[in-house]
């Protein structure tokens, strides 16, 4: 099999992996040198004109992302009776492998490998791109201990209703699915944040969080929510949970904020050899981090801004944490306040028939909950063309 050339270019070394629409080889890049993935696709992929067309649509917008959580696709080549995506070669094992033990990760690892993808997630959802197959068979651990996302080859524009391999075909790892999408709704970044969430209570609890086998039985596991994690923050515990919500609309905003609250239970700090600073999250900016604010009232920061992957064995100089001793501190403060409302109005009046002098009126300070910012609009960018061979 060594001496199979593909495309005129690829040669095969090795079988790497196998899935419901491609075989994954290990190649070599006879123009390059270069050591390749190469997912050559099962012929009902590319059978059709139409089909032709959407993964030339999508390979060009693929291979606009750069992020270092991305496995890079490096070319499309599709003849009559053949057709591959080509990516970069990751050395390592994948996070399926990793689990395949049934002995959970320790928080601190679960959460920097879930923040790895949810940055990858992130940038590809600024790009208005969902994966639909978060799932620890995609998430590649590489030598230098990133989790790497990759097989982006069912991806599609977010709300795009005719994207996927045939009409009404459910796409994705049975497990990791989520329920809008079982319902045959089209898939969403919301839809991957579901996913990304399952693979972290997998992560959390050595388990899975569906173990159903088939659609009829997940919709049941995932009407119901799985069972707490055990032996984790609650803090921790509780986001993953939220994550794994029916209703796209209960989980978190994105998958950004998702990861940031992760950061925030176990205090994982932050990379000092990133490449963008990650943003503070002081305790009192939780909530309207949730709401899609920053927590100074300004705009949101980027997603750029959230993307580079915690440390793994050392502390940075400026740590992320969020200060527990703040939520008792606001609490005396309001006891306290309470306590001066309750004397003013039970105060003596005096002989005229008002009140005692005390604070005088005004309109109450609380002003009316803010409704989120609406999402700004994305652009659609990789338009493709009908063209059958690409390259670097």
């Amino acid at each position: 099999m060594g001496r199979t050339v593909l495309f005129g270019r690829y040669r095969l070394l090795e079988p790497a992996g196998s899935g419901g629409s491609a075989e994954v080889w290990r190649a070599i890049d006879e123009r390059t040198g270069d050591e390749v993935a190469l997912k050559r696709l099962h012929p009902m992929v590319f059978a059709t004109e139409s089909g032709r067309r959407r993964l030339v649509r999508e390979f060009r917008a693929l291979r606009s992302l750069r992020h270092p959580s991305i496995v890079r696709v490096r070319d499309l080549q599709i003849a009559r009776d053949d057709g591959a995506i080509v990516l970069d070669y990751v050395r390592g094992s994948s996070l399926a492998d990793r689990l395949r033990s049934g002995r959970a990760l320790a928080p601190a690892e679960a959460v920097a490998i879930a923040s790895d993808v949810a940055a990858a997630l992130g940038a590809a959802h600024d790009e208005g791109l969902v994966h639909r197959d978060v799932s620890p068979g995609n998430i590649l651990l590489d030598g230098d201990g990133r989790a790497r996302l990759t097989d982006f080859g069912i991806a599609h524009r977010d709300g795009d209703e005719t994207a996927g391999t045939g009409t009404g075909l459910l796409v994705g790892t049975l497990r990791y699915i989520a329920p809008e999408q079982l319902r045959g709704e089209p898939a969403t970044a919301a839809s991957d944040l579901f996913a990304l969430g399952a693979v972290t209570y997998e992560m959390l609890a050595g388990r899975p969080a569906f173990a159903a086998t088939t659609p009829v039985a997940l919709v049941e596991a995932q009407h119901e929510q799985p069972p707490p994690i055990e032996d984790v923050p609650a803090a921790l515990d509780a986001a993953v949970r939220t994550a794994l919500s029916p209703e796209p609309s209960a989980r978190q905003p994105s998958v950004e904020a998702f990861a940031a609250l992760l950061r925030a239970a176990v205090e994982v700090p932050v990379d000092p050899e990133a490449r963008t600073q990650l943003v503070a999250v002081p305790a009192a900016g939780i909530a309207a981090m949730w709401a899609g604010a920053s927590p100074t009232g300004a705009a949101s920061p980027s997603a750029a801004a959230v993307r580079p992957s915690p440390v793994r064995t050392r502390r940075s100089s400026a740590p992320r944490r969020v200060h527990r001793g703040i939520a008792p501190l606001v609490a005396l403060v309001a006891l306290v306040f309470g306590a001066l409302v309750v004397a003013a109005a039970l105060a003596p009046r005096d002989r005229t028939g008002g009140n005692a002098p005390g604070p005088s009126a005004s309109p109450s300070a609380t002003a009316e909950p803010q409704a989120p910012a609406a999402p700004k609009e994305k652009k659609n960018k990789g338009k493709g063309n009908d063209d059958n061979g690409h390259d670097d």
